[in-house]
């Protein structure tokens, strides 16, 4: 065996007696006697690529039992990341359950206060009770999300199976060209401005009504004194009667029927803070509606636009309220004398009590001041102002997306200050407290 010159293949043999000769070969291409050539040379380098390290060239095969170990390694990293796709799964699923829980609770909190006051004790132990039932199940979802998935590898083919069991949802069962539909306007409503702008300002003033049915205000009341003359009165008996679902029906449908919480917390991922790119995708979203609304002045706008301003004021929170709450405590103590004076000097039902010279220029100051010192608590450095941030966020960016034709803008501004912050968002705040403040040092 050898290799063999293309010219003595033309030229070198001959047939004698019909025996082929072998040609003579050179002894420095043939091989020593038992032994075969070597065909490719020992420096690999002209076969090999440049950039390959000298270290990544095997020098030894892996033996059998390396080969069975990094198969065990091999299939105990995969059950790993099986479970750990289980673990970020059921993580989830709990962060979402307890944002849900945070507004669903922020709602029913506001409703409590509002039973409290009113004395109705019946609605407030039922929605109590479903609020905790609520906030058991979360809990418990929570501590499921912190258990270690089994590792042993005897209940690897069962936990698999579980595992692709837990991660379908109702999606796997909607027919493909509902799903589809229902995509595509999700990505509508994210990614198109002026759709959901388009869409809700086309709707009636009912229908406006209908999409915030589940943010009920808290019923107002016109002074502290007004419930000091009203003692002996039931106020359950005169509260009028709300249309819609009760509050624990709000509560247990869990954001599931609420339209304007689909939109806004649903469709948009929760709040990771004002400058995230999905907090600016949402705020840029609604501040087009918003401001469309405004421009077109439709019946019903003032009670939209402001409901979506308690949405906002709620997702930061409130600079102020410390501020607040020091204001509210100094008044009551410095006001200490007009609840006095009302209740030393009984008068027929419905009928203000008679007050001095003395006593008027006395309330009159005090009124004074204490309003001169709530313009100080709202005009405070932006850190500790009485401004939310989150209305700050939505405001300014409806602005900008109003022109000044008309002052539609300086209207606007004028609506969020007056119609809103010291008509809806503060007054709120001073007559009912416990809805929304801790009182330094005691609990509501």
């Amino acid at each position: 065996m050898g290799s063999r010159p293309a010219h003595e293949h033309a030229h070198g043999s001959t047939t004698t007696g019909g025996a082929v000769q072998r040609p003579h070969i050179a002894s420095s291409i043939s091989a020593p006697a038992g032994k075969l050539p070597r065909l490719l040379p020992a420096d690999l380098s002209a076969y090999s690529d440049a950039l390959l390290p000298t270290a990544a060239i095997p020098t030894s095969a892996t033996s059998l039992a390396e080969l069975a170990h990094l198969i065990r390694l091999q299939g105990y990293q995969e059950q790993r990341k099986a479970h750990s796709r289980v673990r970020l799964h059921r993580w989830l699923v709990s962060s979402a359950l307890s944002a849900r829980l945070v507004h669903c609770g922020e709602l029913a909190y506001r409703t409590l206060v509002d039973n409290f006051r009113s004395d109705d004790k019946k609605n407030f132990a039922q929605l109590y009770n479903a609020l905790n039932d609520v906030r058991n199940s979360c809990d418990a979802t929570r501590q499921y999300a912190l258990l270690e998935p089994d590792l042993e590898l005897g209940k690897a083919k069962s936990a698999l199976k579980t595992d692709k069991v837990s991660f379908s949802t109702f999606l796997t069962e909607v027919p493909s060209k509902i799903l589809d539909d229902l995509l595509d306007f999700i990505s509508e409503v994210r990614t198109n401005p002026d759709f959901l702008a388009a869409r809700i300002a086309s709707l009636s003033q009912q229908e406006l009504a209908s999409l915030s049915s589940f943010r009920q205000a808290l019923d107002p009341v016109e002074s502290v004194i007004a419930i000091t003359g009203a003692r002996g009165k039931n106020p359950a008996a005169s509260k009028p009667s709300q249309s819609g679902p009760s509050p624990v029906e709000r509560l247990l449908s869990f954001q599931r029927h609420d339209p304007l919480a689909a939109l806004i917390y649903t469709i948009f991922a929760n709040s990771s803070g004002p400058d995230s790119a999905e907090d600016l995708r949402r705020t840029d979203v609604w501040a087009g509606t918003c401001a469309k609304m405004i421009k077109e002045n439709r019946p019903g706008t003032d009670r939209f636009v402001k409901t979506i301003l308690d949405v906002w004021a709620g997702m930061r929170e409130w600079p102020g309220k410390a501020n607040l709450e020091l204001y509210l405590m100094q008044a009551l103590q410095d006001g200490q004398f007009l609840l006095e004076k009302a209740e030393d000097q009984p008068t027929r039902q419905g009928q203000p009590a008679p007050r001095s010279t003395k006593d008027t220029i006395a309330a009159d100051e005090f009124f004074d001041k204490a309003v001169k010192r709530l313009f100080e608590v709202v005009d405070d450095e932006p850190s500790a102002g009485g401004i939310p941030e989150g209305v700050l966020e939505i405001g300014n960016a409806i602005l900008r997306k109003l022109d000044d034709e008309r002052g539609v803008r300086r209207g606007a501004q004028m609506f969020f200050v007056s119609r809103w912050l010291f008509t809806t968002y503060l007054m709120n705040a001073i007559i009912h407290p416990e809805a929304g403040l801790t009182l330094a040092g005691s609990r509501c």
